[in-house]
């Protein structure tokens, strides 16, 4: 700061309000999660002084741009372009209309298999991790607007991006919308790597547009279906030892079990937590039609139970 004796007080308190609000307009800006370089890209300049226009083409090399599932549904379109003019021009008639995306981005390994402004990005190229996160955050954006609340996105991707993409994917969609990632295994021999291991898999990283998004089930195969031998008057069920089969861990899933001695039902006694002990003391004793049961194997083994209390 200037202490120049022609600086007034007027202008010096002026000065430390203009740095106060800068101060606090940063602090406000800080936040977890990644800082890149912004690259611009010339196909989204391009987007913002002309809108891309789909066209109707005829079948080209077999494939037909109008694929016919059911005659009596709706018919699917085959877009064929970039993937940013197809995203564009999708907002404007089907913005938050999606029910699920899958993307398949280009993975970033460095071997030149992809372009950002019509030149090849290498190995070699300082600034690639900084594209590839541009690249990505302006076609997630528009991935977002399209799916519905309840809309899932799928995005594939391998070692070489998986951090900074789960980064990307919380700051765009919300960490409590992280579905999951899912583990593919993709070749089995490996990929050969000059050091470390030999990776065989890759990653599909589910995200929600909002908390409504949910993953499904799979429908039960008939050998799933078939365990369930025993019926009831709520429905099929099947036996299963409520003993852990190797857990031996976690104090405070071993604990007591009073069941009747003609195993015609079962409760839970009162107890309470020992800290010091870390274990339950009972505070009652069976009746004379009960017995005490406790997770031990049949070699005496103490386990836990499946659940605790």
């Amino acid at each position: 700061m200037s202490t120049n004796p022609k600086n007034t007080e007027k202008d010096l308190l002026k000065k430390i309000s203009e740095l106060e609000a800068e101060l606090k307009k940063v602090k406000k800006q800080k936040k977890y999660g990644l800082v890149w370089e912004d690259k611009p890209e010339q196909i989204v300049e391009d987007c913002k002084r002309n809108v891309p226009i789909l066209r109707l083409k005829e079948k080209k090399k077999g494939i037909d741009p109008v694929v016919i599932t059911d005659d009596s549904k709706d018919e699917n379109i085959l877009i064929e372009g970039d993937n940013y003019h197809a995203l564009s021009v999708l907002n404007y008639t089907h913005a938050g209309k999606f029910d699920a995306i899958y993307a398949d981005p280009p993975y970033n390994t460095g071997a030149k298999n992809w372009v950002y402004n019509n030149d090849y990005v290498d190995g070699n190229d300082a600034f690639r991790h900084s594209k590839w996160l541009s690249f990505m955050e302006k076609r997630l954006l528009l991935a977002k607007s399209l799916l519905k609340e309840e809309g899932i996105i799928v995005v594939t991707i391998d070692d070489y991006e998986i951090a900074t993409l789960t980064l990307l994917m919380n700051g765009i969609f919300g960490e409590e919308n992280h579905l999951g990632t899912v583990v593919i295994k993709n070749n089995p021999q490996g990929r050969s790597s000059v050091s470390g291991f030999q990776v065989s898999h890759e990653y599909a990283l589910f995200y929600g547009r909002t908390l409504k998004a949910k993953i499904g089930r799979l429908p039960r195969t008939q050998e799933q279906i078939d365990r369930y031998g025993e019926f009831d008057s709520i429905g099929p069920f099947e036996w299963r030892n409520f003993r852990a089969q190797y857990s031996t861990e976690s104090p405070k899933m071993k604990y007591p079990i009073f069941v009747k001695k003609d195993c015609s039902g079962f409760r839970l006694p009162k107890m309470e937590w020992n800290i010091e002990k870390q274990s339950y003391e009972l505070l009652e004793k069976p009746d004379d039609s009960e017995r005490v049961s406790l997770p031990v194997d049949p070699n005496g083994r103490e386990r836990t139970w499946k659940w605790s209390m």
